[in-house]
């Protein structure tokens, strides 16, 4: 009986552990076009070059398949036109802080695919766009959200290199321009992630 009770403990046991990691990231974003608002008129198009991005996270996984971490991430754009005229200079820079849940599909295996999603908050901010007489230079925040599929490839028991795939978005960021009239824009990106992560 008492052997029974050790080995249910020890199998619970394992059931709970987890593994705590540090992460960091780079890649490529590219900016979709998006929406903005000036002074009450809707729909000017804001369009980007593509531009990097870079991320660090901590967080901890679990045996069977789950992993959850919080994340700091920069992704940085030039302003390549603003409702259809060339943008001569503008950029605009994110910074957000992310909770990411993941889910492998082959927890253990060499070659482990997964999906996840993020949610948090982000605070965009553009610099020397000009918008006819008036220039945007400012900062405002706004909710955050991404969501990912990918690959691991485990290089020990400990290292573990990612690739992966983020549509990252922050919703309705308003701030003000030179001439003091409410400017609102929302930005959308897709990312191409590379990943190093180490688990202690």
């Amino acid at each position: 009986m008492a052997v029974a009770v050790a080995c249910l403990t020890a199998g619970a046991a394992d059931a709970l552990a987890q593994t705590y990691y540090f992460a960091v990231g780079g890649g490529y974003n590219y900016p979709h076009d998006s929406i903005s608002q000036a002074d009450g008129v809707d729909e000017l198009e804001a369009a980007y070059d593509p531009g990097s991005t870079a991320t660090l996270a901590f967080g901890f996984e679990w045996v069977d398949g789950w992993r959850f971490e919080g994340e700091a991430s920069w992704r940085r754009a030039e302003f390549d036109s603003f409702d259809n005229v060339p943008a001569d200079t503008g950029r605009a820079e994110i910074y957000a802080a992310l909770i990411n849940v993941y889910y492998g599909f082959r927890e253990g295996a060499t070659v482990n695919p997964y999906l996840g999603g993020g949610l948090g908050v982000g605070r965009l901010a553009v610099s020397e766009l000009a918008i006819g007489a008036a220039t945007v230079d400012g900062f405002g925040g706004g909710m955050a959200w991404q969501g990912i599929a990918g690959v691991d490839f485990a290089l020990s028991p400990s290292w573990t290199l990612s690739l992966d795939y983020r549509y990252f978005a922050v919703d309705e960021v308003k701030m003000m321009d030179s001439l003091q009239v409410p400017f609102k824009i929302d930005y959308q990106a897709s990312t191409a992630m590379l990943g190093l992560r180490v688990g202690f």
